[in-house]
C-alpha cells in the first residue's frame, strides 16, 4: 500500500501527541483493533469515507463502532478527525506510518523477503543476523516465495530494495 503525504502528516502528529501523553502502546493496539473491525464489516470503510453520504449517519455509525471496539481517548479523537476532514480512507496508511515511526524510533525495521524457494528457519535466522549487522536494527520480516526469481532473494525494507535474485542478473 502506497503511503501519502497526508498519512505521514497525520501519523507524525499522532506520534507527537502520544509522546506527550505516553500512550503509544494503547493507541497502536486500538488502531489495529479499530481497523480490523472495519475490515470485518462489509462496506464499513466505504460508507464512512463516502462524502456523498450525509455527515450525521456517518458520525453516528462511527460512534457505534468506537463504542463496540472500546476505542477512546487519542485513537477515538484521531478517527473522528479523519472523518470530519474527509480523510477516513487514509486510516490504514496513517496506522502503517504511525507504527513505522514508532518502530524506527525504537530501532526496529520491518522487511519483506521474497525468495525463489521457501527459506528454512535456519536460513531465515541467518538472513536476520546479516540484516541486523548491515542496518544495526532489529529486523522482523514477512517471507514469501516467488519461483520466477529463479534463485536468490529480494529484500524490501521501506523504500529500499536489495535484489540478489538470479532473475535480476539475467535482465
Amino acid at each position: 500500500m502506497k503511503t501519502s503525504k497526508v498519512a505521514r502528516r497525520y501519523a507524525k502528529a499522532l506520534v507527537s501527541l502520544c509522546d506527550e501523553r505516553g500512550d503509544e502502546v494503547a493507541v497502536r493496539a486500538e488502531l489495529r483493533k479499530f481497523e480490523d473491525t472495519l475490515r470485518s464489516v462489509p462496506d464499513a470503510m466505504e460508507f464512512l469515507a463516502n462524502p456523498t453520504v450525509a455527515p450525521e449517519p456517518r458520525k453516528n455509525s462511527l460512534e457505534q463502532i468506537l463504542a463496540l471496539t472500546g476505542t477512546s481517548g487519542t485513537t477515538a479523537n484521531l478517527v473522528r478527525l479523519l472523518l470530519d476532514k474527509g480523510r477516513m480512507a487514509e486510516l490504514p496508511r496513517v496506522r502503517e506510518e504511525f507504527e513505522a515511526a514508532l518502530d524506527a524510533r525504537s530501532g526496529k525495521v520491518e522487511a519483506t523477503v521474497t525468495s525463489a524457494i521457501a527459506l528454512t528457519p535456519a536460513d531465515a535466522e541467518r538472513l536476520r543476523h546479516v540484516l541486523h549487522r548491515l542496518l544495526h536494527k532489529d529486523i522482523t520480516f514477512q517471507l514469501s516465495v516467488d519461483p520466477s526469481l529463479i534463485g536468490g532473494l529480494v529484500v524490501r525494507i521501506g523504500n529500499r530494495i536489495y535484489d540478489a535474485s538470479v532473475a535480476n542478473y539475467l535482465t
